[in-house]
């Protein structure tokens, strides 16, 4: 039988464990099982654990690939010939446009995410068993494993549905079994339900610890197991995927209360101005992020992806800003435009969309950098672009180099607020004090005008937007569409007043970003090499497919 072809590296435990190179769905360390000389004292496990958080780093490129292309907010250099300003091609411009198919699907063998759910399976095997452990010790680090297995599993559900389901770290003898790894998809149900139960269980666990586990920004504790119930409970009571119905208000209540317990402990705030949410020079003041993936200088790991939509010299020098002035390079600036050289444009937000901010919301300017090519021409179409300094890192001016070592946030406590909005509208409650919180910092230093309570869809579109302009490359806008509705029931992704266009024009000129006869789009297919590699897989419902089952 084939096996699916996932190698998985080495996990960090203070001594890296080297693990075995069998094929298979996805595998784990046989050295833990054969041999006598691990989980035998609390520094190996305290090791172990630290491992774990670190492969919220590893993964943490999926937030983009997952949440952000499909969502309506990225281009094709609006003037559909797939080239950024620069002239640069462009990637993923199939999948931006939603063209799904087993051959052009993306991601291969689940993007190697149940690698992290073995590991997590592991330590909620052994853990218990650690006699030298404390009790509270042991609450503490299996509240962390099952809010990992929670949070790696709602990335799968969302992804593609029914997935495997796999709690065990299947072994055969002390060895890895690629048999035991290689399983067919589950019913949604069953997914949502294990998603539930771990989520509570790691609540559960905080509990019996009495204590909330909060070391730093940088590993799971209480409040991301909070904000990830919430974001859990939400998208159940609201979306309907296979035999998994929705279930509506008591779910939605259910997220609340988590998203409340947030607000009343008095942890977490905005920061002041929208930039210090992220800029590298504010990380030790942060009081923003609830659970981020620290890249760094010190451990050489830099933030995924964001290089793609940044300019090399080259070709910044041969650009100019909307006021006609040539781009130049300021050396003596930490943060300044010299932050921008570091990469190649392959992803250009749609101009469309920068146009729908307000000159005055400084989220705007934070986020987005415009510039054109030609100063003789409007700046438009394939004379415009974007560069994204949101999270363009550091130029340090002593060595004359570039860092992309801003956090990646996971969990930030705007989506507390705005998560909330959304709960409260969908419970007909007035969500306006949420939203407004917001934009009074989004309007720093500047009047701002505050929301109203209006009817419950446009309630929802406001909140979508505001998500849209304050969550830009953290990969919110394509799980948003899924799970908020329009005044009919149905997601957002199918209603065309919500989808920037690609030709600048008006909102819904260019029609929603899934047709009803696209529906099943909404989750993507199992690539060709997945398929071919596991004969127990079935294709994604509604796809076409070269293989029978």
């Amino acid at each position: 039988m084939k096996k699916l072809n996932i190698i998985l590296g080495s996990l960090a435990l203070g001594a890296l464990m080297a693990f075995t190179s069998c094929e298979s769905l996805d595998q784990t360390p046989k050295d833990y099982f054969a041999s006598t000389t691990f989980w035998q004292d609390a520094a190996q496990v305290s090791g172990y654990m630290t491992g774990l958080n670190s492969y919220l780093r590893s993964s943490y490129g999926d937030n983009f690939l997952m949440g952000e292309i499909r969502g309506g907010l990225l281009g094709d250099g609006d003037d559909g010939t797939g080239v950024s300003v620069f002239g640069e091609s462009m990637y993923a411009q199939t999948i931006i446009k939603q063209d799904l198919r087993e051959d052009n699907a993306l991601f291969n063998n689940w993007n190697s995410i149940y690698s992290y759910i073995v590991r997590v399976n592991l330590a909620i095997q052994q853990i218990p068993n650690c006699s030298f452990l404390t009790d509270k010790e042991k609450a503490l680090y299996l509240a962390e494993a099952y809010g990992m297995r929670a949070y790696y599993y709602f990335f799968l559900y969302r992804t593609w549905g029914n997935v495997p389901l796999v709690t065990d770290v299947a072994i055969t003898e002390g060895e890895v079994s690629a048999a035991a790894l290689s399983r067919p998809r589950s019913n949604a149900s069953e997914i949502m339900k294990l998603m539930k139960q771990d989520i509570d269980e790691s609540e559960a666990q905080y509990k019996a610890a009495g204590s909330n586990g909060w070391q730093d920004q940088y590993n799971w504790s209480l409040y991301a197991t909070l904000i990830l119930k919430a974001n859990i409970y939400a998208w159940a009571a609201e979306v309907t995927t296979g035999d998994q119905t929705a279930t509506g208000t008591a779910d939605l209540r259910t997220a609340k209360d988590a998203l409340q317990q947030i607000i009343s402990s008095g942890k977490f705030k905005l920061m002041p101005q929208f930039y210090q949410a992220f800029r590298s020079d504010f990380k030790d003041q942060n009081t923003e992020n609830i659970l981020a993936a620290p890249f760094n200088q010190t451990d050489k790991v830099y933030f995924p992806n964001i290089s793609y939509t940044l300019a090399q010299a080259n070709f910044f020098t041969t650009g100019y800003d909307l006021n006609n002035q040539p781009l130049k390079l300021d050396k003596n600036e930490k943060y300044g435009t010299y932050t921008l050289i570091n990469g190649i444009v392959r992803y250009q937000y749609k101009e469309s969309f920068w146009r729908s901010f307000d000159a005055t919301d400084t989220r705007r300017d934070a986020t987005f950098f415009p510039v054109k090519g030609n100063p003789d021409k409007e700046a438009t179409g394939s004379n415009f672009g974007v560069l994204v300094p949101k999270f363009a890192g550091t130029y340090s001016t002593s060595e004359g180099t570039h860092y992309l070592d801003d956090d990646g946030p996971i969990f930030r406590y705007a989506e507390v607020l705005l998560l909330m909005a959304e709960i409260e509208n969908d419970l007909g409650n007035d969500p306006s004090s949420y939203i407004n919180e917001i934009r009074k910092r989004a309007y720093y230093g500047s009047t701002y005008t505050p929301y109203t309570n209006q009817s419950k869809y446009e309630n929802t579109k406001a909140i979508l937007f505001e998500s849209d302009k304050e969550f830009v490359f953290e990969g919110k806008r394509w799980f948003n569409l899924i799970r908020m509705k329009d005044a009919s029931g149905q997601s957002l992704v199918f209603d065309p007043s919500v989808n920037y266009p690609f030709i600048p024009g008006a909102m819904g000129s260019e029609g929603a970003i899934l047709s009803s006869s696209d529906a099943y789009k909404v989750l993507w297919p199992l690539s060709t090499s997945t398929m071919n590699n596991d004969p127990a897989l079935t294709q994604t419902a509604g796809y076409k497919t070269a293989f029978t089952r």
